[in-house]
């Protein structure tokens, strides 16, 4: 199985410059749990989760601020097998799907969890 298979697709995006307070409500609108972040150029700059602003206590604080710049990046063709040995490896809950430098897709534990559940 193939990671093009299991991932999220369209992904929401957010921009370093947006506040705190917006992330929270994304999260609680669209019921995800992590987004890339962009520059106003569109390239991926980092990736923040719901995590990292339910731990912030200023809301009026900028994505850039709380957002995490070690982004773990997998391709669709990889295996999803691969996809679950660099979350081990990285200890992370969330990769960014990438194909020529642009955002396709974004692929969870959850994720995972649902195609073991399933098999």
């Amino acid at each position: 199985m193939r990671v093009a298979e299991i991932m999220s697709s369209p992904v929401v995006v957010v921009h370093d410059y947006l506040k705190v307070e917006f992330l929270n409500d994304l999260f609680n609108r669209k019921n995800i749990n992590a987004v890339p972040v962009l520059d106003p150029g569109g390239s991926i700059i980092g990736i923040v989760s719901s995590s990292d602003s339910a731990k912030c206590k200023d809301e009026n604080l900028l994505v850039k601020d709380i957002m995490s710049t070690h982004i773990h990046v997998i391709v669709q063709n990889n295996r999803v097998k691969d996809a679950a040995a660099t979350m081990v490896k990285h200890k992370v809950h969330h990769l960014v799907v990438m194909e020529e430098d642009k955002v396709t897709g974004m692929v969870s534990s959850l994720d995972l969890m649902k195609v073991l559940a399933e098999s």
